[in-house]
């Protein structure tokens, strides 16, 4: 069965969004309801996918990480190294940019690239941040968290689909959520501030998103000081 066309943004919102400093208008194969075939995923062998479970189980822990920095020591030293590194050295200056070489292949920037992801952040030796389409973080990003302890996304063109959005499961694993841009208006702001899956951040980012002071409020009423307005 051929794709179906959603909801397309208007011409003034495909303008906005090509504006965006690391986003793009979006193209006919990012606002189409997917084909009915599985997400993308990583391989990984039943050792891999233990280590990768015990990682994505507790993030906030050194351990699980250093026990896959040894696991790949072997096959990938150049992995092992850079966890190791950014575990001792975090170098997060300026939000967080990594400032040691990060590897080419298997655990590169590279290997999410079937989701159209960008702007990648690796943190303690593994892709903590990064931007997506809307269309890529809704529906297809259960692969996408099965593979990286993904804590912060920035999302490009969703304003068409918060709906849907507000009812990702996955928003749940996230601690920053960035929406900056997107022109989200009042109404998104109230979908964001009924969603049950955004108890976890610590930042949510709605600047520039067309809200009036009765949006802002709604936001505040939920989320506190973890909302950025402006």
């Amino acid at each position: 069965m051929g794709r179906r066309m959603r909801l397309w943004p208007t011409a003034e919102e495909l303008r906005r969004m090509a504006r965006h400093p690391s986003a793009y208008a979006p193209t006919a194969a990012e606002v189409l309801t997917p084909d009915p075939v599985p997400p993308p995923t990583v391989p990984m062998s039943a050792d891999e996918r233990r280590l990768m479970d015990a990682i994505l189980a507790d993030p906030d822990a050194d351990e699980p990480r250093l026990r896959y920095a040894d696991w790949v020591e072997a096959t990938d030293p150049a992995r092992a190294r850079l966890i190791r590194h950014q575990l001792v050295n975090p170098d997060r200056e300026g939000g967080g940019e990594p400032r040691h070489p990060l590897p080419r292949g298997r655990g590169s920037p590279e290997m999410f690239a079937p989701w159209g992801a960008r702007d990648i952040v690796f943190r303690r030796g593994f892709a903590e941040a990064m931007s997506l389409t809307g269309r890529s973080f809704v529906g297809l990003s259960d692969g996408l968290f099965a593979s990286t302890p993904l804590r912060e996304v920035r999302l490009i063109a969703v304003n068409f689909l918060m709906a849907e959005l507000v009812r990702c499961p996955n928003l749940a694993k996230l601690r920053v959520l960035n929406l900056r841009g997107n022109r989200i208006g009042d109404a998104g702001a109230g979908l964001l501030a009924g969603c049950e899956h955004l108890a976890n951040l610590v930042r949510l980012d709605v600047t520039d998103n067309g809200l009036t002071p009765a949006g802002e409020e709604t936001l505040v009423k939920s989320f506190g000081t973890r909302v950025l307005l402006r």
